[in-house]
């Protein structure tokens, strides 16, 4: 299963939170882990695909906050909104979102998810990068 990444400098996205503010050190049997496109690669993102686990940590000292969205291809060429995730609480701070919180955290299964990070306030000031995986778990 290969991930695929896409770098993006402009356009509009707008965010909603509504995910709980767990701080989940993340330590390992993550399936995918990504990073913003900074230099300083001050946000990350861990995800477990069983359960639809999807934390976002801040992980540099540099006052911006990590955003991430999180889409589901519905059709051929057709991605929907999921739901979207800002570590809000400085550096060390995580954000998580899984399946058991039911609706909009529950992923597909077996659809492509795209995964967009950047570092804000707005993606178009560091770039934001966009990840591609299945979700088959």
């Amino acid at each position: 299963m290969a991930a695929t990444t896409v770098i993006a400098a402009s356009g509009v996205l707008a965010t909603a939170s509504s995910a709980s503010a767990t701080v989940d050190p993340p330590s390992g049997g993550w399936d995918h882990t990504w990073t913003t496109t900074d230099a300083g690669k001050g946000g990350t993102i861990y995800i477990a695909e069983h359960g639809d686990i999807v934390t976002l940590c801040d992980t540099n000292a540099d006052g911006r906050t990590p955003h991430l969205e999180v889409n589901y291809e519905d059709g051929p060429g057709d991605w929907g909104f999921a739901y979207a995730l800002d570590a809000t609480g400085g550096e060390g701070s995580c954000v998580s979102a899984r399946a058991s919180q039911g609706g909009r955290y529950d992923l597909p299964e077996n659809e492509e998810i795209e995964i967009a990070i950047w570092l804000g306030p707005l993606y178009h000031e560091y770039g934001m990068a966009r990840h591609y995986y299945l979700n088959d778990h």
